[in-house]
């Protein structure tokens, strides 16, 4: 079972944006509504999530981050999704996947920055701290929501986040049976955000408790929850017709809460 501070607040006014597969996210409307400047670490070849953002937000403006992502990428994924498609007959538009990046990319409002994200207390080549984006985000924090998708380099990155007033973090927790301490200690010491939605990504086979080792998160700013947060949560995750199997050859996987004294 997930520690019992895993389970989300009741929150009614839940909404998907992105894809029904792997790279879409469960968040508030008042996020929406309220989101300024949108900050995504990690885009790979799957942005749906900051595609739909903008198509519901239009004056949204949107910074992405990844290094890993530059033209050697896009030859090797071209190739790879190209070959994929010859062997399986599937997946056909993944490759031209780099002219929509393209397009989507291309504006003074929506801008890919190829640096490395980096905890403010290390300093590497080509890359940024938390502090420094903000610095450089002609945004109040309020009017800020962050996606966090970067293979496990969340936790290098989590004490950065503490007790900033983002309006919205969405975080993909990787390898959670190893790294449950810190998950929950950043849910203690981050007082102002409460977690609104979770969820399994069923790419990782559940551990030996029937629990996903890759959990998504949607923490959402008290100061936007509204008066059902404290509301008792009755609902079963996943949540039906708003959460989707990332692997579809899959089943989901139902998450269950321990007690309170459950870690």
């Amino acid at each position: 079972m997930l520690p019992k501070k895993l389970k989300p607040y009741l929150v009614n006014d839940l909404v998907r944006i992105g894809i029904k597969l792997d790279g879409g996210y469960v968040i508030s409307q008042k996020i929406i509504e309220n989101t300024k400047t949108l900050l995504s670490f990690g885009v790979f070849d799957e942005f749906s999530f900051e595609l739909d953002f903008k198509k519901k937000k239009a004056n949204l403006k949107i910074f992405c981050y990844d290094h890993t992502v530059n033209n050697i990428f896009w030859v090797k994924n071209t190739i790879h999704w190209f070959f994929h498609f010859i062997r399986n007959r599937t997946n056909f538009s993944r490759i031209f996947r780099y002219f929509k990046y393209k397009r989507f990319f291309n504006g003074d409002d929506i801008k890919h920055i190829q640096k490395k994200i980096i905890s403010s207390k290390r300093k590497e080549p080509n890359s940024l701290s938390i502090d420094q984006i903000l610095n450089n985000t002609n945004e109040k924090i309020e009017n800020i929501s962050l996606k966090i998708d970067i293979e496990s380099d969340e936790y290098r990155i989590l004490d950065d986040l503490i007790n900033k007033n983002f309006l919205c973090l969405v975080i993909e927790f990787h390898n959670v049976d190893l790294h449950m301490d810190k998950i929950l200690n950043f849910i203690n010491t981050n007082k102002n955000m409460s977690i609104i939605h979770i969820h399994g990504n069923n790419f990782g086979h559940p551990d030996e408790n029937g629990d996903p080792i890759y959990l998504e998160i949607t923490f959402l700013n008290e100061s936007l929850a509204g008066p059902n947060l404290n509301d008792i949560n009755e609902r079963n995750y996943p949540i039906k017709d708003l959460d989707f199997p990332n692997d579809t050859k899959r089943e989901d996987i139902i998450l269950k809460f321990g007690n309170l004294n459950n870690r």
